[in-house]
């Protein structure tokens, strides 16, 4: 149907071919044929399972239910009585997908909430249905560059070097610019994961910042000791480079503190100026700690960025990092280094299927395709 079948001129009907037509011309017979045809048009014009109006309020508890679960959890058996009557949950995430889930089937024509339950699934690492979802949402938009760059994504993080050639393949033919740095992205986390971890404090020439990522806080505010190691660490290398500014990153309070106000002060407390800290407290997980690090960093500029962080966090790190400086066209070297969290150094440079997934998520998160569109970086 021609677009301007549905919007012809006043004082006019419309023709089954969508030619307007005078209606002095016209006699009641051809009047009437034209106002059936126009009903027809309008009908056909509304896609099947559109989105319902009357559906706003379900929807938007839902989106808000999801994101509450996502960020703090919450009784489980109470989002089944309150939310979802008659479904079974597990857990916290089994919420948030059953919520994005019923939001996608009441508007079908939202995409993004089918990239939330795509979401969910890679954090409760369900490749298989997440794959799947992608592929709906391809099926329904092939344009869509964001869930092709997932498929290849995933083929990675299994290591199905056939799958990932073929799902490259697709995703030149949306975009073969966007596609070959995607390929860069991607190539750059292997040889992240592949280096030997670094434990040697390094003494660096030239403008250097520190970036010290942060840790949960326990309830009463006071630092874990996942924490303390990674201050420990931060400590030494501030001592070791003693014009390099410090930054202290996170931001999740906790009975009235931030990691990064503790940081700070366990810093100052141990000898370290406050005039060298700068504290990012806005962060609520790592994607956070990295892009309001970057953003600091276009003020603040470096020609080395020291990372410190625990073993088991660092490959993850310095990937979006890396990433997240090179988006701001930063040329700053990032140095790894790290707090042991693991019994031996040689234990820490062993990669599991799990690390290998949470580094492919958030890779992806800091290159723009966000888990939860809209409503979660």
């Amino acid at each position: 149907m021609k677009p301007s079948s549905i919007f012809a001129p006043l004082g006019s009907t419309v023709t089954a071919s969508g030619t307007p037509r005078s209606v002095k011309a016209g006699s009641a017979r051809r009047r009437l044929l034209g106002l059936l045809t126009a009903t027809a048009c309008l009908i056909s014009a509304v896609p099947a399972g559109a989105f319902d109006q009357a559906n706003a309020a379900r929807i938007k508890q839902l989106v808000d239910t999801g994101m509450q679960y996502y960020w703090s959890g919450g009784d489980v058996k109470k989002a089944e009585a309150e939310v979802f009557k008659g479904i079974t949950l597990h857990g916290k995430y089994d919420v948030v997908e059953e919520a994005f889930k019923e939001a996608s089937t009441l508007a079908p024509e939202r995409l993004d909430f089918q990239y939330a339950v795509a979401a969910t699934q890679i954090i409760q690492k369900k490749l298989n249905d997440a794959q799947a979802t992608f592929q709906s949402i391809l099926g329904k938009d092939p344009t869509a560059f964001d869930a092709q760059s997932w498929l290849e994504a995933i083929a990675r993080i299994r290591g199905d070097e056939t799958g990932a050639a073929l799902a490259h393949q697709a995703l030149a033919g949306l975009d073969r610019e966007r596609a070959e740095e995607y390929r860069k992205r991607f190539v750059r986390a292997e040889q992240i994961m592949a280096e030997k971890p670094n434990f040697d404090v390094p003494t660096v020439p030239g403008k250097v910042v520190i970036v010290a990522l942060g840790y949960a806080l326990a309830d009463d505010g006071k630092a874990q000791q996942t924490l303390l190691d990674r201050l420990e660490v931060t400590l030494k290398v501030a001592e070791a480079n003693p014009t390099a500014l410090v930054m202290v990153s996170g931001g999740v309070p906790k009975n009235g503190v931030t990691e990064g106000d503790v940081m700070s002060k366990w810093l100052v407390d141990k000898g370290i100026s406050r005039d060298r800290i700068m504290i990012e407290d806005k962060s609520k997980d790592t994607i956070g700690n990295v892009i309001n690090a970057a953003n600091l960093l276009v003020r603040h500029q470096a020609d080395t960025v020291i990372l410190v962080t625990s073993s088991s966090h660092m490959r993850r790190a310095r990937t979006v990092m890396e990433d997240a400086l090179k988006q701001r066209d930063l040329p700053s070297a990032v140095v790894p280094l790290n707090a042991l969290d693991a019994p031996t150094q040689d234990q820490a440079a062993k990669i599991g299927a799990d690390e290998r997934l949470v580094i492919y998520r958030d890779l992806m998160r800091v290159s723009g395709v966000w888990a939860y569109p809209g409503l979660q970086q």
